[in-house]
């Protein structure tokens, strides 16, 4: 006759339920430590970058900018005596588009009259600071943009 009673006999059910709740508590602890290990110290490696084909160097003189579309991101080539800059459209004051206008020679956003020169500087307004940037390269007539390879991103 077995004896039920007996507070050493552990049942296959029972064993089963403590492996797995104490896997589970294992598992998430390491977790937890890896991801607080990885927001102490960030990762250091600069992120993948990709070249995108945006035009041609016949295609503006100097003094001249054009829209150019790439993924859902509007930008501006532009090209002065240096060469050429790609500059994003979005405003650094509230996130509003940016207009080039050729005959003042400056970009001009409308929500809250931020006004920046050829280069993205700010001139006038509210914007913090100048237009964002993007790593730009001119090759056998061919202008090219370096954007962050982000992964399952449009652009």
């Amino acid at each position: 006759m077995e004896n039920s009673d007996n507070p050493q006999k552990t049942t296959r059910r029972k064993f089963i339920e403590k492996l797995f709740v104490g896997g589970g508590l294992l598992a998430s602890a390491l977790l937890l430590l890896r991801h607080g290990v990885a927001y102490v110290f960030p990762s250091m490696d600069s992120p993948p970058m990709r070249k995108l084909l945006i035009g041609r160097t016949g295609d503006l003189k100097s003094g001249e900018a054009k829209e150019v579309q790439v993924g859902d991101n509007l930008l501006y080539l532009v090209r002065d005596e240096n060469g050429f800059k790609v500059l994003s459209s979005v405003c650094t004051h509230l996130g509003c588009k940016v207009n080039w206008e050729a005959h003042r020679n400056r970009f001009y956003c409308p929500c809250h009259k931020g006004i920046f020169d050829a280069s993205g500087n700010v001139i006038e307004g509210p914007p913090p600071r100048a237009l964002d940037e993007y790593k730009v390269a001119a090759e056998n007539n061919l202008i090219y943009i370096w954007i962050e390879n982000k992964s399952g991103s449009s652009v």
